[in-house]
């Protein structure tokens, strides 16, 4: 189907539903968030009779876009349309009872990993599946509350590195221009957004010095040690993936965070080569530029830093 047909057949099924369960992805974004809470906030105005949640837990940093819903009991899963947003794949999607509702739609821009939904609207040609979700609003003439315009901008800015990727399109601005009209204020978003604790300047300072760069794949290992010295949730942990991003001499980098559970969190981002490939090998996936996963062990990161340095090599298999 053209994206257009899926736009069609989206309103019609959530027009034939009284309750509407939305879930995202597990340690979510801007654009789990964005689509996901953004989504929730269209239907609720467009729609205000209906009963619509966002299910999944809370993260700190995130809390200035909005909050999930507590306590929805399995009985709301009876009779209700399910939507996942912002997630290619069946296990990494954030509380599993998404297996419960009648009908299941899948809204995602990433490569389609493990298909899952009865209705399926992948299309990696978007920045984020919150422009996803802002085009679906655009296409219909939703109004657009001034909360839903925020939270579903700041899903497509934070995807997209402020319109930097190469994905970015003129579909892109166009939505962003859109949701503009909502009036919301841009400046206090951009003022949530980047502000930043002292400890956050020492914290990358000292990271730096921890950057190691072998054949052109740079990477950084951020301990227990380092989260606790600077006081940083374990939840937070990804928030240095780019650190390295415009180095000279570095075309694949990654970062491997520790997480509460003893694993590790694995942010794969590269210039030019797709690097989801190795994500996938090791339980992860995402965009080819732009992936995650979870490793068990620091003889498991040592083994993705030399399956990044065979790619760079082009003998990866």
């Amino acid at each position: 189907m053209t994206n257009l047909q899926y736009v069609s057949a989206i309103q019609k099924l959530i027009e034939g539903y009284e309750t509407i369960i939305i879930h995202r992805h597990i340690i979510p974004d801007g654009d789990a968030y964005g689509s996901q809470l953004g989504l929730k906030e269209l239907i609720k105005t467009n729609y205000p009779n209906k009963e619509v949640y966002a299910v999944g837990e809370d993260i700190n940093y995130l809390k200035f876009i909005g909050l999930m819903d507590k306590n929805i009991i399995d009985e709301k899963y009876k009779n209700a349309l399910v939507i996942v947003t912002d997630c290619g794949n069946v296990e990494r999607i954030d509380n599993q009872r998404f297996k419960l509702g009648k009908h299941l739609l899948k809204i995602d821009h990433h490569p389609n990993a493990t298909p899952y939904g009865d209705t399926s609207w992948v299309d990696v040609t978007f920045t984020s599946a919150s422009e996803m979700v802002g085009y679906l609003a655009q296409q219909l003439n939703w109004k657009v509350s001034p909360t839903a315009g925020r939270i579903i901008y700041h899903g497509i800015l934070t995807d997209s590195l402020r319109f930097l990727i190469k994905s970015t399109s003129s579909r892109t601005l166009e939505v962003a221009s859109w949701l503009l009209k909502s009036n919301f204020d841009l400046g206090q978003l951009y003022e949530e957004m980047y502000k930043r604790k002292l400890s956050d300047l020492k914290i990358q300072a000292e990271l730096i010095d921890l950057v190691k760069v072998e054949d052109q794949v740079g990477y950084l290992i951020i301990d227990e040690k380092i989260l606790n010295k600077y006081q940083i949730p374990f939840e937070e942990n990804g928030k240095f993936s780019n650190l390295l991003k415009d180095v000279e001499g570095i075309e694949i980098w990654l970062t491997f965070a520790a997480r509460a559970d003893k694993k590790w969190r694995v942010e794969f981002r590269s210039r030019e080569l797709a690097i989801n490939p190795i994500a996938v090998k090791y339980g992860g996936g995402g965009h080819n530029l732009a992936s995650g996963a979870i490793v068990d062990d620091r003889n498991t990161i040592n083994n993705v830093i030399e399956d990044a340095k065979k790619m760079i090599k082009g003998e990866f298999k």
